[in-house]
């Protein structure tokens, strides 16, 4: 059970930082997804984590259980993403529907 928690708070975590990165660059906000699943592999590959480890669940390479978790993560920072804006947070729009005052800059 406690895999499940620290996949879904990598997600918020990954979340996060993808938002914090698309407000001081604001051209990657075109790549969002694209910057969300490249943080969420990468966290999980860093920390050489796999829920799969975790659940006994056994993958043909090693290398490829923390591959799939950051999957897993990136996806769970999508939900997270959608659970904000339902709750009418501003945290789940994008950078340039949070800051539509903001002039674009070339990137």
């Amino acid at each position: 059970m406690y895999h499940f928690a620290v996949v879904a708070l990598l997600g918020l975590a990954v979340l996060k930082i993808a938002d914090l990165l698309e407000d001081y660059i604001p051209g990657l906000a075109r790549v969002d997804a694209l910057l969300t699943y490249a943080l969420a592999v990468g966290a999980t590959v860093a920390l050489d984590y796999s829920v799969f480890k975790g659940f006994h669940i056994s993958v043909p390479d090693a290398w490829m259980g923390p591959w799939f978790t950051g999957f897993m993560v990136g996806s769970f920072a999508t939900v997270w993403r959608v659970a904000f804006g339902y709750l009418g947070s501003t945290e789940g729009k994008t950078a340039e529907e949070r800051h539509p005052q903001r002039p674009r800059v070339a990137a």
